[in-house]
């Protein structure tokens, strides 16, 4: 099931992406509506994560083509922010919490001109909004996972885009911690933002997301979730493992869903 969008924020056009010849993403064609929460979900290998990277160039596609905001991506570069995941950062880069979320702020400024007040408040600010005030002085070395994943959460915020890309932003943080920020980024939709999440968990993605991307090397599904989340497209998705996913078809079949719709 594929839902097509007017006026989309992302268009991906029989996309193909190849590693070593093996594709890992094979002719994906979606797109996707602005202002919505938007989840990535499948098994692991299922080229999730490859996708967010080939949305913001960090991949060559083998064949197809991506457009954001009907143009180009070099075009609306700093109209993006990306949370990549984060075992990918080497977190012993000796700077501050601070430091790292005003990175975030870089963007907007001219070619020579340094950080000043305005981009120390927004820094602030966006370190409030994620629980971190506590920490601003702290080596961004010395936090824990969870800390750490709230940080560059942060720096994401502070970078003002309209479009939010996060692989696996979630990984590692507490419960508490995951249930605050996911209403941080609805708070955002809601102001018109676009953001997409690459997400493992299949229980909590039923009710945070407005929007859900199917992905098992192929598309298998991308549509308002209570379309796309259903006993059919779950078990074209993740196969034989369907056994460990009783819990959510029965849900499914209750209908027990609780979006965060407010």
């Amino acid at each position: 099931m594929i839902n097509q969008v007017t006026s989309p924020v992302i268009e991906v056009h029989d996309l193909t992406v190849s590693y070593d010849q093996s594709p890992v993403l094979w002719n994906v064609d979606l797109s996707l509506p602005s202002g919505k929460l938007i989840g990535i979900l499948g098994p692991n290998g299922a080229g999730k994560s490859t996708l967010i990277k080939a949305i913001m160039g960090l991949v060559n596609p083998t064949s197809g083509y991506v457009k954001i905001f009907d143009h180009r991506l070099e075009d609306v570069r700093n109209r993006i922010s990306y949370v990549p995941q984060r075992e990918s950062v080497d977190w012993n880069f000796p700077a501050s919490v601070l430091d790292v979320v005003m990175m975030g702020t870089y963007g907007k400024l001219g070619l020579f001109k340094r950080p000043g007040k305005k981009e120390k408040e927004i820094a602030l600010g966006c370190l409030d909004q994620v629980g971190m005030m506590s920490f601003v002085n702290r080596q961004i070395s010395e936090l824990s996972g969870g800390q750490q994943q709230r940080v560059f959460i942060a720096r994401a915020l502070a970078q003002e885009a309209d479009l939010y890309l996060m692989d696996e932003p979630f990984a590692g943080v507490d419960m508490a911690t995951e249930t605050a920020i996911f209403q941080l980024l609805k708070d955002m939709t809601a102001k018109g933002k676009t953001i997409v999440v690459v997400h493992h968990d299949i229980h909590s993605a039923m009710n945070y997301f407005d929007w859900i991307i199917m992905l098992n090397l192929h598309l298998v599904g991308s549509g308002p979730t209570e379309l796309v989340m259903t006993e059919e497209l779950l078990r074209k998705t993740y196969g034989g493992k369907l056994n460990l996913l009783t819990k959510v078809t029965e849900l499914i079949r209750q209908k027990d869903f609780n979006p965060l719709k407010n």
